[in-house]
């Protein structure tokens, strides 16, 4: 019986260490919620205006040692097209955790008024909000509408 609990308290350990690891997001202040907006307005006009020079400029370190521009384009053009041509965009409530790090979802509505939501990750690069990160958060349903 002892070893049956001591690999729930080890396994408890972990799943405490696995919570505390996730960043504690809060509602952004004004300056920040106004600089993230700012950025992922700014990357979703270049987006629709078919600029992915442009849109690349706006992705964090770690996005552009993944990707080239030629492949940060076909990235965006095969995983991302409902960001290319919305009749619409809005974006949600910006949270950050204090230290660098936040999210802002975005959500596309096409020509049918089908939505899809993003949720967009930013981390603080110098002085600047760069996107470190896009997220599939809820795609349109299937069939008839």
């Amino acid at each position: 019986m002892k070893p049956l609990v001591g690999v729930f308290f080890v396994l408890l350990g972990l799943l405490a260490g696995a919570v505390a690891a996730e960043p504690e997001m809060r509602l952004s202040p004004k300056k920040v919620r106004d600089e993230v907006r700012a950025v992922v307005e700014a990357q979703l006009a270049a987006l629709q205006a078919g600029d992915f020079v442009t849109a690349y400029d706006f992705a964090a370190r770690g996005i552009r040692r993944q990707f080239d521009e030629r492949l940060f384009a076909a990235m965006i053009k095969r995983g991302y097209a409902p960001l290319l041509k919305p009749v619409t965009t809005e974006l949600g409530l910006v949270r950050d955790d204090g230290e660098g790090a936040a999210h802002v979802n975005v959500t596309a509505i096409d020509r049918q008024k089908r939505s899809t939501v993003y949720r967009y990750w930013l981390v603080k690069e110098g002085e600047a909000w760069r996107i470190s990160g896009v997220m599939l958060e809820q795609r349109p349903p299937r069939g008839d509408i």
